[in-house]
């Protein structure tokens, strides 16, 4: 596929997960978002259990181009070095549920994990869960919106465009071998979600984000 060009866009609010930005996250997207399992599984799942028809993989894009400044900032890159960029949406039937957006530096494409570079429409989710060596680094949240590079792409992938939509990403590390992985939770994955995480269902991200330990209190 052809290289992909910089895109000069508004950069989404990124905030690292805590209590606060918790308590303010509407519970309807709040499980999705602070789930910190395999999403390629929990998806799979959701289509299963609400009859939307068969998990699928559609790549968009694939190619090398220069991540974004943030994305630069978080994997810690050199400015106006290349990486491999993937786009992808998951379905459930032919419904479009998440948008995904995964930066890979040029160094991490070495080794076992050249296979990053060969996915095509195969879940990246599946990879990167089943890699016993796998580490995820704190969790960010955003709320994108109109002129956001993530906003601009993921709604092209859906009829009606909401004013704005939840976003989440990590990075992860494969041994010390950095990817970026952006997910963009669609309109139609919430209509049918009624699970609402607890606090201390969410333990585990907090404690990715703060290092320890949290006492939780749901009182």
């Amino acid at each position: 596929m052809p290289a992909i060009q910089r895109q000069f866009k508004r950069i989404p609010l990124w905030i690292t997960v805590d209590y606060a930005s918790i308590l303010h996250m509407p519970h309807d997207i709040r499980d999705w978002l602070l789930d910190s399992a395999s999403l390629t599984l929990r998806i799979k799942s959701y289509c299963r259990n609400n009859q939307l028809g068969c998990f699928s993989v559609r790549l968009l894009s694939q190619g090398m181009g220069i991540p974004s400044n943030d994305e630069v900032q978080r994997l810690k890159l050199k400015s106006r070095r290349y990486a491999l960029i993937r786009e992808v949406v998951l379905y459930c039937g032919s419904t479009p549920l998440i948008y995904a957006r995964t930066v890979i530096p040029v160094k991490t494409l070495s080794g076992a994990q050249r296979q990053l570079g060969h996915l095509g429409n195969r879940p990246l989710g599946e990879f990167l869960f089943a890699q016993p060596e796998l580490q995820r680094d704190v969790m960010e949240i955003a709320l994108v919106k109109e002129g956001h590079q993530l906003y601009d792409s993921a709604s092209a992938c859906i009829e009606h465009s909401p004013d704005n939509i939840w976003a989440r990403r990590s990075v992860f590390r494969l041994g010390k071998k950095p990817l970026l992985v952006a997910e963009v939770f669609l309109p139609d994955v919430l209509q049918q979600s009624h699970h609402h995480a607890s606090m201390a269902q969410l333990a585990p991200v907090l404690k990715a984000s703060f290092g320890a330990e949290l006492q939780v209190d749901e009182s």
